[in-house]
């Protein structure tokens, strides 16, 4: 298995700008704004380095468009920039750019989201090693009986992810094909960042985490 990880990191986050007046010295980027102080795009890529470092996937690779070079400026060594053309036209559109990009040098590809900034090292090994367990389906994550990213495709799914468009990401492909889908559970998945609220929840969270957070982490 040659596995690689696109991380989507490219749209401008206009309700979290909207949401974010400059007088509460917010960075009104959402991939700037800061969790447990260093900026979510590197949060977000800290949680996937160790499947580098352990051997499950060959690159990460992080996808973007809005506000590029201010991003890309502080992204840690190790990670690959893919430059989406076309991501005002929405996350369909920079995903099928970003697996086109790489879909040569991969047998399977990890699409995670940048602002789900509470999914866990543990929960992107655990989809990766079902996925090594039944290399031809697609591994998804399960949150209130939806599925949803992050998930891996095998490559037999390559040529309908290079056709996707508009504001539908996987999701709509994951519904598709359901039934040849199998599905870790990770209640913290339907957390993402849109707001300044969303990051204030998400904050709150990492810093006071609940019992059963606790728990799931040990």
């Amino acid at each position: 298995m040659q596995v690689n990880i696109i991380l989507l990191a490219a749209g401008k986050g206009q309700r979290f700008q909207s949401s974010s007046p400059n007088k509460i010295g917010c960075a009104t980027i959402k991939q700037l704004a800061q969790i447990q102080g260093k900026p979510l795009i590197t949060h977000s890529v800290d949680k996937l380095q160790p499947l580098l470092k352990n051997g499950y996937v060959d690159n990460l690779f992080v996808t973007l468009g809005a506000n590029k070079n201010a991003i890309q400026a502080i992204l840690p060594q190790g990670v690959s920039v893919i430059a989406s053309q076309h991501w005002s036209d929405g996350m369909g559109h920079t995903l099928a750019e970003s697996v086109h990009s790489i879909k040569a040098t991969s047998t399977h590809i990890l699409v995670a989201l940048a602002d789900q900034a509470l999914i866990t090292s543990e929960h992107y090994q655990e989809l990766l090693s079902a996925s090594k367990e039944q290399p031809n389906k697609i591994i998804a994550t399960l949150c209130d009986e939806k599925l949803m990213a992050p998930a891996i495709f095998p490559e037999k799914y390559f040529p309908l992810l290079v056709k996707l468009q508009g504001d539908k990401g996987a999701g709509k492909l994951l519904l598709q094909h359901a039934k040849k889908t199998d599905a870790i559970t990770c209640k913290e998945a339907k957390i993402d960042i849109d707001t300044l609220s969303d990051l204030e929840n998400v904050r709150q969270q990492i810093e006071h985490p609940s019992q059963e957070q606790l728990q799931s982490s040990l």
